[in-house]
């Protein structure tokens, strides 16, 4: 099977370095309205395990159930996970996406980074029903929608770059509107000395693209209240 992160997974937390402020201060909205004493925090598609790590540091009381089907990103997560002994008996990680795994009949809440828009809007509904049957009485779930916030052609970008010693590390993306709801990415990882390519890695996705009047629509209707945090593309789901 291909492994669509392989691209990206030895070199994710560098890249998502400029990203991380405002990804910890959403989920510093998410800290007070965590419930692990209704069950293990979610976190679905928990890449290399920075959202998993965030958890478990922030809350003692605190088990998390990761899913992370890529091999590739769930390797890392493995390894920031062997680093913290005194974490293991409070984190399982599972090899399954959403749909594939056997979740808790409760859970004390949920994180979905960088996730929803894999879901098309089928299966969108249908995690939002998941997420509005498990969470506790004003339990709540953070997610976000992915810019651009409607389906629009984006010409190539570098979206990250960063240096480690003598190399840069690079990844440019661009887009292209595949009908609906629908982007079709493709996503260039490079490692540079100087201005020779050492390696150059090519992944491509179709990702759903949301607006954020959907999202509204599709929450209301399992008794989820989306309040979206300030001008951000962050979003928290309250169960009513």
């Amino acid at each position: 099977m291909t492994d669509p992160y392989a691209a990206t997974a030895g070199a994710y937390d560098l890249l998502n370095a400029p990203w991380r402020a405002a990804q910890t201060e959403a989920l510093e909205h998410l800290a007070p309205r965590l419930r692990p004493d209704a069950g293990p925090i979610l976190d679905v598609g928990a890449g290399s395990g920075l959202n998993t790590a965030w958890v478990l540091e922030e809350s003692a009381a605190a088990r998390v159930l990761a899913l992370e089907p890529s091999p590739a990103m769930r390797a890392v997560l493995l390894s920031r996970i062997a680093a913290r002994p005194d974490w293991t008996a409070r984190v399982t990680v599972r090899p399954e996406d959403f749909f594939s795994a056997t979740l808790p009949h409760r859970i004390g809440g949920a994180i979905l980074l960088g996730v929803l828009g894999h879901f098309d809007p089928g299966e969108r509904a249908a995690v939002l029903a998941e997420l509005g049957d498990r969470l506790p009485h004003d339990g709540a779930a953070l997610i976000d929608l992915q810019p651009p916030e409607r389906p629009e052609a984006v010409a190539a970008t570098t979206f990250a770059r960063t240096r480690v010693g003598d190399l840069e590390y690079r990844v440019i993306g661009e887009a292209t509107p595949d009908g609906g709801e629908r982007l079709r990415w493709r996503m260039t990882y490079l490692s540079l000395d100087g201005e020779r390519v050492l390696t150059e890695e090519v992944a491509e996705h179709v990702y759903h693209h949301p607006s954020p009047e959907t999202l509204l629509a599709e929450a209301a209707s399992v008794w989820l209240h989306a309040e979206r945090l300030g001008d951000s593309s962050y979003w928290l789901l309250r169960r009513a």
